[in-house]
């Protein structure tokens, strides 16, 4: 009985794929179309397949680096950088023991 669950869901799952397959192919030929149309009114359009992870992406955020900071000029843990002084507005000075203590970071 189980058995031919399992089995109907992986045949469903093979036809879901096919059918998805066949739709994109459908699109895609519409598309290449459609950019072929523009392309021929002077336009420069292309189609490209984008990652997940690509720009924009959840992957796409910057990242501290593991050096001191620009304008503390030292390393904390866990690690901050210049960003971390944008409250400071246009007089950044370097974090004293006190505020590094109220924001949680320790010098290194």
């Amino acid at each position: 009985m189980a058995n031919n669950a399992l089995d109907q869901i992986k045949k469903l799952d093979d036809q879901k794929n096919k059918l998805r397959e066949q739709a994109k192919q459908e699109c895609l030929v519409r598309a290449h179309s459609a950019i072929a149309e523009l392309n021929s009114l002077g336009f420069a359009y292309t189609l490209i397949e984008r990652s997940a992870a690509g720009r924009g992406g959840k992957g796409s955020m910057r990242q501290k680096k593991d050096a001191p900071c620009p304008i503390c000029r030292f390393k904390t843990h866990p690690v901050h950088d210049g960003r971390r002084h944008r409250s400071q507005g246009n007089k950044k000075q370097p974090f004293t023991n006190q505020e590094l203590a109220e924001l949680g970071y320790a010098k290194v």
